[in-house]
């Protein structure tokens, strides 16, 4: 039996959630408040065997032991993307969740050492469970639709595609000057970043743009509606997901599942799933990103075709949620 936790209005459950009983609170306080002290004292009362927290916290008061998944250390790592507070509070919430909970999940094999490393989680309390692709929504299947949903966003082919949030851990001051080589001899190379502008000083990115003279050939979409994002994938050139520093990296592997290669840096879910993978770029340079570019436009939508669906085929969602039912059990056992 699961039982949700829910603040805000009450609204319609997604269809996977069917069965599942959902508590909602109209608390008016913050979010944190909300999640450390309000909803512990809530769940005590209903009598449960264990609490999960997907995301960095857990709350006081359950009762119960406790399972929380911590998806990256960004805020320890590179304090500079935060504000003051809010580096404060994710440091706070994360390290108290890390210290409390019966179980600590990581995404990837390379965040669970960080968490040894960093916050001295003993590895008898670590768990790795990878996030799933929804491989019925993100196929190499061509659609007739896309050529629609392309032209409405304004993308033209060829392209190269970015996708998630412009941060300054992704670089994308080097993406662009790579991109900017690749230009002198691709002429007709796009560069679409589907994804929002959250760099600390939003107005750098179109005046980088400017100074490399990329001009047009950059289209910044800001965030994209979900319906959009298997059209630009499937039918871009190369995608491009460097950082550095990310949890699982989930927009390289849908990509994969669209049939089109990707060109990533190291520390990925990929590292797990493909240790060989062949357009890695571990230390990322403007010179290295370009090249790599280069190699995956070559012969890379055939690598892809061969070996992605193999590598794949272990990273459901089915699959996810069975390891997160072992380390709940676990957690209540141990």
């Amino acid at each position: 039996e699961v039982v949700l936790f829910l603040k805000g209005e009450p609204a319609e459950l997604p269809e996977a959630a069917v069965g599942f009983e959902a508590h909602w609170s109209r608390f008016g306080g913050s979010a944190v408040v909300w999640e450390q002290l309000v909803v512990g004292r809530k769940m005590a009362r209903e009598g449960i065997d264990v609490v999960f927290d997907p995301a960095y916290a857990l709350p006081e008061g359950a009762g119960v032991p406790g399972v929380v998944t911590i998806h990256d250390l960004s805020f320890e790592l590179l304090p500079g993307e935060f504000a003051p507070v809010e580096r404060w509070r994710r440091r706070v919430v994360a390290r108290r969740a890390a210290r409390r909970a019966r179980r600590v999940l990581a995404d990837t094999a390379h965040v669970a050492k960080l968490l040894q490393q960093l916050y001295g989680v003993d590895g008898r309390r670590l768990g790795i469970v990878p996030l799933g692709v929804d491989l019925r929504r993100f196929s190499a299947e061509p659609d007739p639709a896309d050529g629609a949903v392309l032209d409405a966003l304004g993308v033209r082919r060829p392209y190269l595609l970015w996708t998630g949030a412009v941060f300054e851990r992704r670089l994308p001051r080097l993406v662009l000057e790579a991109f900017g080589r690749l230009r002198s001899t691709e002429l007709t190379l796009q560069l679409v970043l589907a994804g929002p502008n959250r760099l600390r000083n939003p107005r750098r990115l179109d005046a980088w743009i400017d100074e490399l003279g990329l001009g047009d050939a950059v289209l910044p979409l800001g965030w994209v509606e979900e319906e959009a994002l298997a059209p630009l994938y499937r039918n871009a050139a190369v995608g491009i997901y460097l950082s550095r520093h990310e949890g699982f990296g989930l927009p390289p592997l849908e990509c994969l599942a669209c049939g089109t290669p990707v060109v990533v840096s190291a520390g990925l879910g990929l590292d797990d799933s493909w240790p060989g993978y062949p357009f890695r770029c571990p230390d990322p340079s403007v010179e290295e990103v370009a090249a790599t570019i280069v190699r995956a436009l070559g012969g890379g939508r055939e690598i892809v075709r061969r070996s992605a669906p193999g590598v794949l085929a272990g990273l459901s969602w089915e699959a996810a949620s069975r390891l997160l039912v072992a380390e709940l059990e676990r957690a209540v056992s141990s």
